[in-house]
């Protein structure tokens, strides 16, 4: 293996492990708003950001130089590893969607108790001066 080998598989590793921290941000998120746990759910949003920020930093794409199992000793096991990332892309393409199906419908949830607070939660009186002379 030559060392650019290792250190393009290096930097696939470290996407994997980028990906794979996405995934529990997201999950962490979800868990966050199906407990109404704002705090949490920033935090999360954060971490999120963050990776999301590490990620597009870095140009990484997916069949980047030698395919995998060109060489015939490291074969296995970039298979695996491309499996690996393929598989996280998947899981991660899944929970994106769970996630704004989740956020779109509490979002509608809080329009809708914000219009029946606004329906049925009396306005205050308006208080005029006056002066009698």
């Amino acid at each position: 293996m030559l060392k650019s080998d290792g250190t393009q598989r290096q930097h696939q590793i470290e996407h994997l492990a980028q990906v794979r921290a996405l995934l529990d941000a997201i999950a962490s998120a979800i868990s966050a708003v199906e407990k109404n746990d704002l705090r949490k759910f920033e935090v999360h949003l954060a971490v999120q950001e963050t990776i999301c920020n590490r990620l597009s930093a870095k140009k990484w794409t997916m069949w980047s130089g030698a395919a995998p199992g060109d060489d015939a000793a490291g074969e296995n096991t970039d298979a695996n590893l491309w499996e690996e990332i393929r598989q996280a892309h998947i899981a991660l393409a899944h929970l994106n969607r769970v996630y704004a199906a989740l956020l779109k419908r509490a979002r509608k949830s809080v329009e809708l108790m914000s219009a029946l607070y606004i329906s049925h939660v009396p306005l205050p009186r308006r208080h005029t001066w006056s002066c009698e002379v």
